[in-house]
């Protein structure tokens, strides 16, 4: 019982690692395609601008979250016999002169006993990036 423990918890700590590194990869890249939007944005007229599109705007919110969830899917799968991935969200915010973004996803971890997958813990992940804007 405590090999089995001590496995599961190993497993957790592991897999919660490979997630997190692909996220920060996907925040990363994120952040790339924010600082093109705003250099664009920018230019042609101003930052507050960027700022109503990306508040108001439900699709260019879920544009930036897919492009999150897309690239972290050809990294890791987001579901497998051992874990789900479910409940992702990205926030946004400003933060003094930088623009914070926020992802958050809780990943539940199954173990297999009888030929059945048994959700056994939850863990929530949460990372922060931030793009700094000049304006």
């Amino acid at each position: 019982m405590l090999v089995t423990f001590l496995l599961l918890f190993f497993s957790v700590q592991i897999n919660c690692i490979n997630i997190r590194n692909g996220i920060k990869m996907e925040l990363n890249n994120l952040s790339a395609s924010i600082y093109a939007d705003t250099y664009r944005s920018q230019r042609e007229s101003n930052f507050s601008e960027y700022l109503n599109t990306l508040y108001q705007s439900s699709s260019y919110k879920s544009q930036l979250e897919n492009i999150v969830l897309d690239g972290l899917e050809s990294k890791i799968s987001l579901s497998t016999d051992d874990y789900t991935i479910r409940n992702t969200d990205l926030e946004f915010s400003i933060d003094g002169d930088r623009m914070e973004y926020v992802f958050t996803c809780e990943v539940d971890f199954f173990i297999k006993m009888f030929g059945s997958n048994y959700p056994v813990i939850t863990q929530e992940i949460r990372l922060t990036g931030y793009h700094n804007t000049k304006f």
